[in-house]
């Protein structure tokens, strides 16, 4: 058990207790002169501020601040940062959405970097190319099921519109680090000696291991080279850097491997570039909440439960059972018709409609279960995804002194992608959240996924960054979630519980979650207040399971006295880290 202390919103010092994947080693005191560059820092109260899954990535974004960057610059540092400090969850072999809230305009762009089939695909990652059916256990873990990589293409394009420093300044602390060496994380560590990790994780552990072939120790320095010489090359080359001098040839070498082969090209690596769009805002309690689109599918799926269910209180089994049911009906509307736009009808603002959420309210009983209620009526010839997306995530959120605000969320999918890597780099396995192979029967009456895989296509994700704005259209709220397919429900009750509840920062993101993201049980976090919910749950026909919910949720939330930050307890990131 870890103990941290830190201070409340009026002063007095909250203590939290977390079990297992806790917080960083030393992450209880801010270590702002480890990277930030000296000078004040402040945990809240700032006019800027940053905060992310790792302390030190947050105050490598922090020095960038400093140094008169924007918070899209500070961004890109973190992000260079948390893809050495934190694999298992992002990196620059992943995808991403960042969204950017440009204080000039009050606009809030979308830059959509996520993960990308190859021209070469089939209908399914477990459909060969000859028509064979194939066993997703032969297909998770290989080269197969990597998707292109869209990190660093949608961060050359946010910098252009958004930056303020050179490009090559916001990757020096990042190459610092993984030359010279970096302390190793606890949530790191823990996945890394967990039974099995040895044999399961074989292709990448080579940086993380002492002489004696131990994992290293929490808190002692683990090196990267690869890792620094990528980023000295990107510093220098912008995104085509990733591939210079031995990158290229390093990808396409681990891509080529037996069992599963990608069908990934060089040229589809050199050619990946972002979608550039707005952000999708919708009305909530006075203020407009601003998230992704589809194929980033967790901020639909969001408004949706804060569209059927009033605010009320978590602890509440009576808003417990609300919630819960408005995100049945929420995840039956995502497994029909959410997936990649540029493919299919995706019917966002009927999904959105107040009156259809009204009516999708209607259908909750007090009670009662729904059970496995069917979704709204938009499109024809759809069939309901049977998978589940997942993810290995990671959110960061900036602000800086004139205003301009970044919500990132960056992903490999599972814990470690696909388990390979290259140049220093994990590659992910984002191919997997593709709908499975439709069964011939469905094919013959002229039905399809929403959500099956094609060329060139993004499969669908639950990520959810969010930027929150005042009845004035200033932000009053930066963040998102991490963790998989809970990142819908956490996010919605995050918010509920401190835009409207105003509840303290620290006790929302200590707090037990719960999810329906499962269409057959509602998900209870086990150990936490969440799993006292069971008994009044199970009472109204809920079918409950108690499990361990592993969230890495991200907040900047306003004050009156400036910004306040907190990444989620159950991981690395501690406080925000800000200067007044």
């Amino acid at each position: 058990m870890i103990v941290c202390d830190v201070s409340g919103r009026d002063g007095r010092t909250r203590r939290l207790a977390a079990l297992g994947l806790a917080l960083f080693l030393g992450a209880c005191a801010l270590p702002g002169t480890d990277g930030a560059g000296g000078g004040d820092v402040v945990d809240h109260g700032a006019s800027r501020m940053v905060v992310s899954a790792n302390p030190l990535a947050t105050a490598a974004g922090l020095e960038i601040l400093r140094a008169g960057g924007s918070a899209m610059d500070a961004a890109i540092s973190v992000q260079a940062v948390l893809g050495l400090l934190e694999p298992q969850a992002s990196g620059l072999m992943g995808g991403s959405v960042t969204l950017v809230y440009d204080p000039t305009t009050s606009a809030i762009e979308s830059f959509d970097g996520m993960a990308t089939a190859p021209r070469a695909s089939t209908q399914s990652l477990n459909v060969g190319r000859t028509g064979t059916l194939l066993d997703p256990r032969t297909t998770a873990f290989t080269p197969r099921a990597v998707g292109i990589p869209g990190v660093l293409p949608a961060l050359w394009e946010a910098h252009r519109a958004h930056g303020k420093l050179p490009w090559a300044r916001l990757f020096a602390r990042a190459e610092q680090l993984a030359g010279d060496g970096a302390p190793m994380p606890l949530q790191l560590h823990a996945l890394l000696v967990e039974p099995g990790a040895d044999a399961a994780l074989a292709a990448i552990r080579k940086p993380y291991l002492a002489p004696d072939g131990s994992v290293i120790a929490v808190g002692e320095r683990f090196r990267n080279p690869a890792y620094a010489a990528v980023m000295r090359r990107v510093a220098q080359l912008g995104p085509e850097g990733i591939w210079a001098e031995d990158g290229m040839r390093a990808t396409l070498a681990v891509l080529a491997q037996p069992p599963r082969a990608s069908w990934i090209t060089e040229a589809e690596l050199r050619a990946a570039a972002p979608r550039v769009g707005l952000a999708l805002c919708v009305p909530w309690q006075g203020m407009r909440v601003c998230t992704a689109s589809a194929p980033a599918i967790g901020g639909i799926v969001m408004l949706q439960i804060l569209g059927i269910t009033p605010p009320g209180d978590a602890d509440d089994p009576v808003f417990a059972h609300r919630f819960l049911e408005a995100s049945r009906l929420s995840q039956a509307d995502r497994r029909r018709y959410l997936a990649d736009p540029a493919f299919v009808e995706v019917p966002e603002a009927e999904l959105l409609d107040p009156v259809y959420l009204a009516e999708r309210a209607a259908l909750i009983q007090p009670n009662a279960s729904i059970g496995r209620p069917l979704p709204g009526a938009f499109v024809e010839a759809r069939a309901d995804d049977p998978g589940s997306p997942q993810a290995g995530t990671s959110s960061v959120a900036v602000v800086d002194a004139s205003g301009q605000a970044v919500a990132m969320t960056s992903t490999i999918n599972l814990h470690f992608g696909a388990r390979i890597s290259a140049a220093g780099m994990v590659l992910n396995n984002a191919m997997l959240n593709f709908a499975p192979p439709a069964p011939t029967s469905l094919k013959q009456l002229g039905g399809r996924y929403a959500n099956e895989m094609a060329p060139g296509k993004r499969p669908v994700s639950p990520i959810a960054p969010v930027i929150v704005l005042d009845a004035a259209g200033k932000p009053v709220l930066i963040g998102g979630g991490a963790g998989g397919a809970p990142i819908p429900d956490v996010m919605a009750r995050v918010l509920t519980d401190l835009l409207v509840r105003q509840r303290p920062l620290l006790d929302t993101l200590a707090a037990g979650n719960f999810h329906a993201a499962n269409p057959d049980h509602v998900a209870l976090e086990a150990g936490t207040n969440a799993a006292r919910l069971q008994p009044a749950l199970e009472a109204v026909g809920q079918r409950v399971e108690l499990e361990p919910i592993d969230t890495g949720t991200s907040i900047l939330l306003r004050a009156k006295d400036g910004w306040r930050g907190l990444a989620d307890p159950r991981r690395d990131g501690g406080p925000g880290q800000g200067t007044r």
